[in-house]
């Protein structure tokens, strides 16, 4: 029987996903894993120009920033930067826009996920114009799943830390945890998808792995305050690296479904 993962494995994993990010970069460039992209047709053209629009409204505001920087008032100039990112940041992360933002770059995920995967196995999923549409509507669902879920979390801990007011101050920190498992989960999936888990079957699977999931979602989070380039190349390097790592600690490229029921028994 396979043992549940504690906090000290969860953390061991979100270690070796971090350090897994430079070889999912070295990965990409080697493999020249763009190839093939643009097959997917005008619909995913379309999907990735309106992320990049998105994407240069938090650019506008730094240009925006920089063309009213002064040097002779420095406090001045560091309370508009903080303005800057609020407003950026707020934009790309508030509610459900950084979901809406993974759902327009989901062509991203899907192509660099199956090609990663085909390389590591040796064994090529179908990747039709067909199977990414069914690919763009499951990630509308994870999408309504994760931020609907992160919503629910979000209060409770706002509950909890209301209740005991004398730790309020780990509020900030948990709630941006939660932020990042379920960003970094609606990424994980992509991966779950491919051995056939429904989106039930998949956040189940993923509690077996919470620190692959943080540490994609906090990278991807990250690598999204660099304006359009970070939006574009965020879901690029963490699905690669997803893969690459699920791969490696997960059973599901052997045993398919079956790894579920294995990834559920507790000694």
């Amino acid at each position: 029987m396979k043992k549940k993962p504690d906090l000290k494995e969860y953390g061991e994993q979100f270690r070796y996903t971090l350090f897994k990010m430079p070889a999912a970069g070295r990965f990409i460039q080697d493999n020249r894993l763009w190839e093939g992209f643009w097959k997917y047709g005008w619909l995913s053209r379309f999907l990735i120009v309106i992320a990049l629009i998105a994407g240069l409204k938090f650019l506008s505001i730094a240009i925006d920033w920089f063309q009213n920087f002064s040097l002779s008032n420095p406090g001045q100039a560091f309370q508009s930067m903080g303005m800057v990112f609020s407003e950026g940041f707020g934009f790309l992360f508030s509610g459900g826009m950084k979901y809406a933002m993974l759902v327009l770059l989901e062509v991203l995920v899907f192509h660099f996920s199956r090609r990663t995967l085909y390389l590591l196995s040796g064994s090529e999923a179908s990747a039709e114009f067909q199977d990414f549409v069914d690919a763009q509507v499951r990630m509308i669902k994870v999408g309504i799943y994760a931020w609907v879920m992160e919503l629910v979390f979000t209060i409770l801990f706002k509950i909890f830390f209301g209740i005991f007011g004398f730790i309020d101050f780990l509020q900030p920190a948990c709630v941006f945890a939660i932020q990042c498992y379920f960003l970094g989960f609606a990424i994980l999936d992509n991966y779950h998808e491919q051995f056939e888990l429904t989106i039930k079957e998949s956040s189940r699977y993923a509690l077996n792995y919470v620190g692959v999931a943080a540490a994609a979602g906090l990278v991807a989070y990250l690598m999204m305050l660099v304006p359009v380039a970070g939006v574009i190349a965020a879901p690029i390097l963490t699905s690669v690296a997803v893969t690459i790592v699920m791969y490696e600690l997960s059973d599901l490229h052997i045993l398919g479904k079956e790894a579920l029921g294995e990834a559920e028994e507790v000694v």
